[in-house]
């Protein structure tokens, strides 16, 4: 109880100084020494730092136009953007309409009205025979759409600020040629984002008027972008749209099919002048300030959805991962303690190969490689993951456990009638249980906050749905903030389940609850 009111305390004093901050920040910017900057060729500088979303073409555009200055790569535009506003980043590279959708959500940055340079967005194909048919079915869509006007009309909705337009229905779809899997990045506004917990955007419109044209029903599923391309090659997809730019080295893996939008690449600085903005920002009040972040961040187009789904499925994939991470682990176990060298050998190399792979890795190698062509869901594919390498640490833990129980114990239930199996389930393995149960239950803890990387495969955890409110709200205090608190919660919910059970089998805590 202590710690948790401790935990309570840190929690309150976080949003205190959060929105303290956010306050006092205004006039910080006002009197900072913040360099603006007006023209592209002032950003080629050795102090300048710009900002490039990881797997786009952005990072050779940033050497090619601006190699003295130092490139960094992170994941969301969203948190560019809030660097720019801190002084931690002098810009950032993005297509202009995603420019566009930053810059009049997030006060106090702009972009520069120069293409770096012009870009054809298309879609993806893989480059086999399935690949090339459906990549010449919409290069025929995109042609009669283009001559039609209707692609146009599809720009004008999702590019104009009609909110009340933006409307996806991918389950009117009817697949009467089969169901089509589309990979992207729902982080690219207004390409595709997140609207009323489903993916939306001027992308997935193209996608949805060509599926009802051809007769394919449609699974969009969210990827990290530098995860797109791979998972077409892979065929874990049977295509994507993500504002895919066309590139020749990207022609290379992939079918790119005819551009459904042409624009152009632009940098995002600090605004020249948002005295104004600040200026009404600091008239709202502290309280009212924090509801309406509270409000935006879960209730406003019922984001608290995606943080339940995401929670459901963090503790869905810690639990399954554990039991079978068990059960294997118990087997690997097995073979150490045989005196058969080759199955010695063979448990040996499994924990160590596991033991130094990242798990992040790991799951890519199985999602992208050895599972891609199987159709395995994303999720089973994160459990055998997560099984595989929590078995190479608990089969240790179990030897290790095994082998501290004096040899006296087996002999004496031999002499008592037991058989070998008999005495190793019922003397031996419960004492060992004693000692390996609390190492155990460290290790559990550290694979609940593992999961947290299970977005590189697609799947919305509860560290993807704060990534998503990120995105959609561009602030980052509640969600990061939320996610921190509900994996405490998560896992101490599950090591006092854990705790219970040593306890049940530590007989001298037994004893002393009779009493």
């Amino acid at each position: 109880m202590i710690r948790i009111r401790k935990f309570g305390i840190f929690i309150l004093f976080l949003i205190f100084a959060s929105c303290q901050n956010r306050t006092e920040n205004l006039s910080v910017k006002q009197n900072s020494e913040y360099k603006i900057y007006k023209t592209l060729s002032e950003l080629n500088n050795a102090d300048v730092k710009i900002g490039v979303q990881t797997g786009t073409t952005f990072d050779e555009m940033s050497q090619k136009f601006f190699p003295n200055a130092q490139t960094q790569y992170f994941n969301s535009n969203t948190d560019m953007a809030n660097l720019i506003l801190h002084g931690m980043l002098d810009a950032l590279i993005a297509d202009e309409p995603v420019a566009r959708a930053l810059c009049e959500n997030i006060n106090g940055i702009d972009y520069l009205h120069e293409y770096l340079e012009p870009a054809d967005f298309a879609g993806a194909f893989p480059k086999t025979a399935k690949g090339e048919k459906l990549r010449d079915e919409m290069n025929v869509f995109i042609d009669k759409a283009k001559k039609s006007g209707e692609l146009e009309e599809l720009q004008n909705i999702w590019f104009g600020s009609d909110e009340s337009k933006k409307t996806i229905d991918i389950s009117s779809l009817e697949a009467k040629n089969g169901t089509l899997k589309l990979a992207t990045n729902a982080e690219y506004a207004p390409f595709e984002y997140i609207k009323d917990n489903k993916i939306v955007g001027y992308d997935i419109a193209c996608v949805l008027a060509f599926c009802k044209e051809y007769g394919y029903a449609l699974e969009v599923t969210d990827e990290h972008f530098d995860a797109i391309i791979p998972s077409v090659v892979s065929g874990a997809f049977d295509f994507a749209f993500s504002a895919l730019s066309v590139t020749e080295e990207r022609a290379e893996s992939v079918y790119f099919s005819t551009p459904n939008y042409d624009g152009g690449s632009v940098a995002i600085v600090r605004k020249d002048a948002p005295i104004e903005n600040a200026q009404n920002q600091q008239k709202i009040g502290f309280f009212e300030g924090l509801a309406t972040s509270f409000e935006k961040t879960f209730f406003r187009a019922s984001r608290w959805k995606l943080v339940a789904h995401g929670v459901g499925t963090t503790i869905l994939i810690s639990i399954f991962s554990a039991i079978l991470g068990t059960i294997l682990g118990f087997g690997i176990c097995m073979l150490r303690l045989t005196k058969n060298r080759i199955c010695d050998f063979f448990a040996i190399v499994y924990i160590r190969v596991l033991q130094g792979t990242p798990t992040v890795v790991l799951l890519m190698i199985l999602f992208y490689i050895v599972f891609a062509k199987t159709g395995l869901n994303s999720l089973w594919v994160a459990i055998i993951g997560f099984a595989l390498n929590f078995a190479a640490y608990v089969s240790e833990m179990m030897r290790t456990g095994i082998e501290s129980v004096d040899k006296g114990q087996t002999e004496a239930a031999l002499a008592l009638g037991y058989s070998k199996t008999r005495s190793f389930f019922k003397i031996v393995f419960p004492q060992a249980a004693r000692h390996f149960l609390p190492v155990y239950q460290g290790e559990f803890i550290s694979l609940v906050k593992m999961t947290s990387v299970v977005g590189y495969i697609a799947i919305q955890d509860l560290t993807k749905a704060g990534d998503i409110i990120r995105s959609r709200t561009y602030e980052a205090f509640f969600p990061l903030i939320t996610t921190a608190i509900l994996y405490f919660i998560i896992a101490w919910v599950l090591s006092r389940v854990l705790s219970l059970l040593q306890n049940k089998l530590d007989p001298k805590k037994r004893r002393s609850v009779r009493k």
